[in-house]
């Protein structure tokens, strides 16, 4: 069916408080703001945060040590990690100085099941909203997780351009941020309406309100991979760390593009991406590396 062209001034209501027990009304709300915004910010109603510290802050951890492990096998090829662009199986920098590294989470192993409460966490609130969503079209027995990762902002991180995540309609992401997210380490910027058919970046500045939520770990930030969107830039002398899981919710859409699909850092004969970075996440690494 034909798409509306965007009405990038008449935007709802983009941020929706979640509670226990009430879910067909604040669902209802966020599955509306991702249809005509793009997007939607998902906090909680009550002081009990979505995600709970404790877990947001495990997996800042083990996070930070996945990827100092990464580091360490890229620079055994010769590879920047901060410099350089780069694109691995297990780890992608998909601009040159961006410092921006995208890591896969792994898939089997301690490393995953550390990830799993988080993982869990996400899809109980996530999973109502993109079942009422028009972008479900095969219905709600067609959203399913598509993948998981982590992108890691490094101090120094610029600002980016606008891009979107792809152009299939059916692929949405949820950020779930491991540290507090602000002006100071560089929020997620996104144009509302862009999804739709007919938005242009030279609409975007004139026309398009933009929004870039602060966000405390434990609150979720929805978006249609077709949002044009930004990170801001990382002035802070700390890695900003977010967790991200992508959705499809139609059967015959699956992001085959932003991860190689065969070249690895180490080749799966020698072990995945969870089994090549170690079983111990607790051993001693140095991740004042991504400093």
């Amino acid at each position: 069916a034909p798409v509306a062209a965007p009405h990038p001034k008449r935007t709802v209501a983009c941020e929706v408080a979640c509670e226990e027990g009430s879910e067909v009304a604040w669902a209802d709300a966020a599955a509306l703001s991702l249809q005509e915004n793009g997007f939607v910010v998902l906090r909680a109603s009550t002081a009990e945060p979505l995600i709970d510290a404790a877990t947001c802050e495990e997996c800042r951890r083990i996070a930070a040590a996945q990827l100092a492990r990464l580091f360490a096998l890229l620079r055994g090829r010769g590879v920047d990690p901060r410099r350089d662009r780069f694109t691995f199986c297990e780890v992608c920098a998909r601009t040159a100085g961006g410092r921006r590294p995208d890591m896969r989470l792994p898939t089997e192993g301690s490393e995953a099941e550390a990830w799993s409460p988080l993982l869990r966490a996400v899809d109980r609130w996530v999973r109502p909203v993109l079942e009422r969503a028009q972008l479900a079209e095969d219905g709600p027995s067609g959203v399913r997780v598509d993948g998981a990762g982590c992108v890691t902002a490094l101090p120094g991180a610029p600002e980016q351009h606008l891009h979107p995540d792809g152009t299939a309609r059916g692929l949405v992401n949820c950020f779930a941020p491991l540290v507090r997210v602000d002006a100071a380490n560089g929020p997620t910027e996104l144009a509302a309406g862009s999804h739709h058919a007919g938005a242009c970046e030279e609409q975007l500045a004139e026309d398009c309100c933009f929004a870039a939520p602060h966000l405390l770990p434990g609150e979720l930030l929805l978006f249609d991979y077709r949002v044009l969107h930004r990170g801001r830039a990382n002035c802070t002398a700390e890695p900003r760390p977010v967790a991200y899981v992508t959705y499809s919710t139609r059967r015959a859409v699956s992001d085959q593009h932003n991860f190689p699909a065969d070249r690895w850092l180490l080749p799966p004969a020698t072990g995945s991406a969870s089994t090549t970075l170690g079983h111990d996440v607790t051993q001693c690494e140095d991740i004042s590396i991504l400093r």
